[in-house]
C-alpha cells in the first residue's frame, strides 16, 4: 500500500488540529499533550518517521484558516467521494477532541469550527 496518501492525511489532520489549538490566542498544555499523544501513536500505521518529525517540528507554529482549507481541498481530490467523507469525518472528530480537550470551548474556536466546516461542503 502507498504510504504517501496516508502521510499527507497525517499530516494535514495534525495541522488543523494545531490550527484550532492556537485559534483562541493560546495553546493549552491539554491542547499540546492531546496533538502529541497524536504524533507519538503515529508509530503504530508503520514507518512515517518523516512525517512525525515535521509534525513535531511545527507544533509552535500557527495556522490560518484559508491555509488549512486550502490545504483541506487539495488532499481531497486526490480520493473518491466515500474516502473524502470518512477523511472529514475523522479530521471533524480529532477537532472537536482537540478544542474539548482543554476543557474550555471558547466563542473563537466554535466559530472558526464552523466556517471551516461551512468551506469544506
Amino acid at each position: 500500500m502507498d504510504k504517501k496518501p496516508i502521510e499527507k492525511v497525517i499530516k494535514l489532520v495534525a495541522k488543523t488540529g494545531l490550527f484550532f489549538a492556537h485559534a483562541d490566542g493560546e495553546y493549552d498544555v491539554r491542547e499540546k499533550k492531546f496533538i502529541e499523544g497524536f504524533i507519538d501513536k503515529l508509530a503504530a500505521i508503520g514507518p512515517v518517521d518523516e512525517v512525525k518529525a515535521e509534525i513535531e517540528g511545527s507544533l509552535n507554529k500557527a495556522y490560518t484558516l484559508d491555509e488549512i482549507v486550502s490545504e483541506t481541498k487539495d488532499l481531497l481530490e486526490g480520493f473518491n467521494k466515500p474516502e473524502q467523507e470518512v477523511i472529514k469525518l475523522t479530521m471533524r472528530q480529532f477537532v472537536i477532541n482537540v478544542i474539548n480537550s482543554d476543557c474550555v470551548e471558547k466563542k473563537t474556536e466554535t466559530e472558526l469550527f464552523k466556517a471551516w466546516i461551512q468551506a469544506l461542503e
